[in-house]
């Protein structure tokens, strides 16, 4: 009898995917396979569940374009997640934040990493995090539309994993904004950041 109610617990109609599952079909698909099994080395990772609400890239766009507000593309809780929080794992984009760091920046900090990328785009790593901020111009906008991209997550993720995704999340931001200056999100694995500032 005990067997039976071990193998039915979560049984109650509980069919909202957790773990892998949730992973691979959040965000519209944004987590490749490599930062899935990244993922799998934390301890909530099979408790992992999308939030309830709805997002999305079109309606992020939507946000930032018609009212000029920030907004989540992506938004995960795990078991300790409330309601007062961005949740284990989140996508936002906000407009007009302004640069990450000064243009003439030449160092990183022992708080963050900075990434000078082509065409003006800026990058920053921290604990939990990653930023990216770039230009969008459009046609269909007077002015350009200036884009911060924030990736944060309480799971045990590499920079490369970070950047990853949130550079796939901002290429499907990218054509919905229709932006038609070239922004190219560069792979990972060959950023190198600016050398940390000496004590």
């Amino acid at each position: 009898m005990a067997l039976v109610a071990l193998a039915c617990t979560g049984c109650g109609g509980d069919t909202e995917p957790h773990g892998e599952a949730a992973l691979k079909g959040a965000c519209e698909g944004v987590f490749d396979s490599g930062t899935i099994n990244e993922a799998r080395k934390s301890e909530e990772f099979d408790s992992l569940h999308v939030a309830s609400g709805p997002r999305s890239h079109a309606a992020a766009v939507k946000s930032l374009t018609e009212k000029r507000h920030a907004a989540y593309v992506c938004l995960l809780d795990d078991k300790d997640s409330s309601k007062s929080e961005a949740g284990a794992l989140s996508i936002k984009f906000s407009p007009g934040q302004g640069r990450l760091f000064p243009e003439d920046e030449t160092r990183s900090y022992s708080t963050y990493k900075a990434y000078k990328l082509a065409n003006g785009m800026q990058a920053i790593t921290e604990s939990g995090g990653a930023d990216v901020y770039f230009q969008c111009e459009s046609s269909d906008r007077f002015r350009p539309l200036f884009v911060t991209g924030s990736f944060q997550s309480d799971l045990d993720l590499s920079n490369q994993a970070k950047f990853r995704t949130l550079f796939q999340s901002s290429r499907k931001m990218v054509e919905l904004l229709k932006c038609e200056n070239d922004i190219k999100f560069p792979d990972p694995a060959t950023m190198k950041y600016l050398p940390l500032k000496k004590n």
